[in-house]
């Protein structure tokens, strides 16, 4: 059975690299199902005390047993806005490619669907 993921979620969970926070992409042991969690704050995803991280192996307390993906974030181009939004949609691409490549380490058979419209941001109100 082949997972998919939607661009847009990827999308979604590639924030500013400036905003304190990172997105995951979490992926079911079986490979049936995944979800987005975001924001997370980048000190709680490593544990609360950073010598501690959670005994599971999962980041910020996540589902156990599942597989969280760290999305890379964007640089975040605040005097052009455009710009920004393009950094993030490459970035995103980049994340894509990266969690194919990840989940086939783990043996998980998945693919990414390309559903962002010429606005991405449009597809984060679904």
């Amino acid at each position: 059975m082949k997972l998919t993921i939607l661009l847009s979620d990827i999308y979604r969970a590639t924030l500013a690299e400036d905003c304190g926070n990172e997105g995951y992409i979490g992926i079911a042991p079986d490979g049936s199902s995944y979800h987005v969690v975001v924001p997370v704050d980048r000190q709680l995803a490593r544990g609360l005390s950073p010598m501690s991280p959670p005994s599971d192996g999962t980041p910020f307390a996540g589902y156990k047993g599942w597989h969280y993906f760290c999305c890379l974030t964007h640089h975040n181009d605040k005097q052009h806005p455009d710009k920004a939004k393009q950094y993030r949609l490459e970035r995103a691409k980049e994340n894509a490619w990266l969690i194919e490549r990840w989940a086939k380490g783990l043996k998980l058979d998945l693919e990414i669907l390309d559903d962002l419209t010429s606005s991405p941001d449009d597809n984060l109100s679904k």
